[in-house]
């Protein structure tokens, strides 16, 4: 009798551990409100669209590993942002925007309105996200300094430890430690989840799609489609030194195309002779670090390190290449128009906030074991990378945040050992990206036996965008009908 009773209460506690993991994996439904409600007025610059709404959804802040339930005994949550513009016919399901960066907002993503995007937008409801301490998401990832309380600078070491100090003060150590790409993965499932879609659709950009990718291989049998645009080497990313020279190497290629079109145009004073554009750069760089120029009521002022800020984001897209002339040109000159003060205004409001940026990067960050003289000449090598921007090869490299971050998430250790079956995915590319090379979406579409499709021109990011009606077409078609066997193609 006894242990008829012992075996009835081990099988009720067992059903009872299982009753709290199965309520653990799965999300609640959003509560969509209408965005021109009072309370996410703070979410958007511009009134939003009258049809769009707004809601939040709770996810655990830590994970078991690999998966999206709840680590047993952890009740700390991170609240996530989300939009949701409905589709404007019949609703056949829900299409997830999973923004770049890392630490770019997602919420209120913006399409463009050709016929392949309203017809997507037909069955598709478009919902957009701020990832896990970004955005309108909380806690949300701050770094900013108080003024006293911290230990006066006496080298960059003492700065970096700063800036530690107040990440941790300011947002939490336990919200550090579960604030990577490896949590971000598990609340992909768990939006998917609470918006009850069996299976998941989703177009990444940028820095998304390691997100994208590295849940295909996560939950292998939850895809139905995936479009990965502006593509993350998962593999090159395993070394974080590979990667970033690689991308350093891919601005060079990108300046020195937009040089030899400066010089055909007669856009800005640079010559179509690569070195000696790339010298003239420098130059340029040089003459604004020893003599910036003042602009504006306030007496802003443009040195080397605007100018820089304008490259590394004007270069990326051919159609802001002309701004970026005119930026050289009139910098040349000793000018500074209005023209290009408020696209200096709109690079702070867009790019100011970096501290999301900067914390996912750090735990996200892959390195080897090196001595200090293999990483010294590792960081030379990527700053020769792009030898038009390093016109002070002689200053020391700067101690960031990543040297003295205590963490690391090692999300590419947890990937599985072979790819698992999984159904097509389609990877987007442009031929001369800048930040995320074609090679990256070459050598990720082999790995995942999916398909190619690739834009022969120069920018990074397009798929539902206005840039390219071809690829928009592909991207369109494939959503609809992700079952239907595709090959690698070319736009022009």
């Amino acid at each position: 009798m006894n242990r008829i009773i012992f075996m009835l209460k081990t099988l009720s506690l067992l059903l009872l551990i299982t009753s709290f993991i199965s309520s653990a994996a799965q999300a609640g439904p959003i509560q969509w409100e209408s965005c021109l409600n009072s309370k996410f007025h703070s979410w958007f610059d511009l009134s939003p669209t009258q049809n769009l709404r707004c809601g939040f959804l709770d996810v655990p802040l830590k994970y078991r590993d690999g998966s999206s339930i709840e680590s047993y005994g952890n009740h700390q949550t991170v609240r996530l942002a989300l939009t949701l513009l409905p589709a404007t016919g019949a609703r056949k399901g829900s299409l997830i925007m999973i923004s770049g960066g890392p630490g770019m907002p997602g919420i209120n993503p913006g399409l463009h309105h050709d016929f392949a995007v309203n017809k997507l937008r037909e069955s598709w409801d478009i919902v957009g996200y701020d990832p896990r301490g970004v955005g309108q998401s909380t806690p949300r990832i701050n770094c900013k300094v108080a003024e006293n309380g911290y230990a006066t600078p006496v080298d960059e070491w003492q700065e970096a430890r700063n800036m530690l100090k107040a990440c941790i003060d300011n947002t939490g150590a336990e919200v550090l430690r579960h604030i990577g790409t490896d949590e971000a993965v598990s609340d992909v499932d768990r939006i998917r989840q609470a918006l009850n879609e069996p299976k998941l659709t989703a177009v990444a950009y940028s820095y998304g799609t390691q997100v994208a990718a590295l849940y295909a291989e996560r939950f292998p049998s939850l895809i139905r489609a995936i479009v990965l645009d502006g593509v993350v080497d998962l593999d090159e990313a395993k070394n974080d030194n590979i990667m970033r020279l690689n991308q350093e190497r891919g601005f060079q290629q990108t300046f020195e195309r937009f040089a030899a079109w400066c010089a055909e145009t007669g856009s800005c004073p640079l010559s179509s002779d690569k070195a000696l554009a790339s010298q003239q750069y420098r130059n340029l760089l040089s003459q604004l670090h020893s003599h910036p120029l003042s602009y504006g009521t306030e007496g802003q002022k443009v040195s080397d390190e605007e100018l820089l800020s304008l490259t590394t984001d004007l270069l990326l897209w051919r159609s802001t290449w002309p701004d970026l002339a005119t930026a050289v040109r009139q910098f040349s000159a000793g000018i500074v128009s209005e023209e290009i003060s408020n696209r200096l205004d709109d690079y702070v409001k867009a790019y100011g906030d970096s501290d999301a940026l900067n914390v996912i990067s750090c735990v996200d960050q892959s390195l080897p074991t090196l001595s200090q003289e293999e990483n010294f000449i590792q960081k030379m090598r990527i700053r020769n990378a792009f030898a038009a921007t390093n016109f002070q090869p002689d200053v020391t490299i700067p101690i960031g945040l990543c040297e003295v971050m205590p963490w690391r998430n090692n999300v590419l250790a947890k990937r599985p050992a072979n790819v698992p079956r999984l159904n097509q995915l389609l990877f987007v590319a442009q031929r001369y990206d800048a930040t995320t090379p074609w090679n990256n979406a070459r050598a990720m579409a082999t790995l995942f036996n999916s398909p190619l499709v690739t834009l022969e021109g120069d920018g990074h990011t397009l798929a539902l965008s206005g840039t390219n009606l071809c690829i928009n077409k592909a991207v369109v078609n494939y959503l609809i009908n992700p079952e239907k066997k595709l090959s690698d193609s070319i736009c022009r």
